[in-house]
């Protein structure tokens, strides 16, 4: 199963009742991003339904989350085995794990494009203008190929960048 900062950072405020600290309240939301606003405002969230990306991943989703310090979104299974992630950076930090068994070079999806397996699930990502995009799979139909296709789809929707 994977586990993100976020979705613990989540779990110990539940686990508080909210009542943290104000400095400890800060960082979470330094870290999940929400510091920056609600996953509501959040572009990338804002790409995808949870029922259309269920495909993806075989299995029903929960609504988008910041994610990455905000440079994200994370759609969570509902049953807590999966997950769904886009995130987009400065392409300065495009981050190609090449040396991964069973990575795939794929130079059509833009400059450094590729696909991998990362942590039970696989990644898309390459360089699309100024940015770096990368989107992650994990769940009951996570594969390269399902990968590769929301990689795709999240080029055709995203603004410019």
């Amino acid at each position: 199963m994977r586990h993100t900062l976020a979705a613990t950072l989540l779990l110990i405020l539940t686990s508080c009742g909210g009542n943290l600290p104000k400095d400890a309240q800060k960082t979470a939301d330094a870290l999940t991003g929400d510091a920056k606003g609600s996953a509501a405002d959040n572009p990338l969230c804002k790409l995808f339904t949870p029922a259309e990306l269920e495909a993806y991943v075989g299995e029903p989703l929960d609504p988008g989350i910041n994610a990455g310090g905000g440079t994200g979104c994370q759609w969570t299974a509902k049953d807590g085995e999966g997950d769904v992630m886009v995130v987009a950076v400065p392409s300065n930090y495009a981050e190609v794990p090449s040396m991964a068994e069973g990575f795939r070079d794929l130079p059509e999806l833009g400059e450094k494009g590729y696909a991998a397996p990362e942590l039970g699930g696989w990644v898309a990502g390459a360089v699309l203008g100024k940015d770096f995009v990368k989107v992650s799979v994990a769940g009951a139909e996570a594969s390269a190929d399902n990968a590769v296709a929301l990689f795709r789809e999240t080029a055709k929707r995203r603004p410019a960048g």
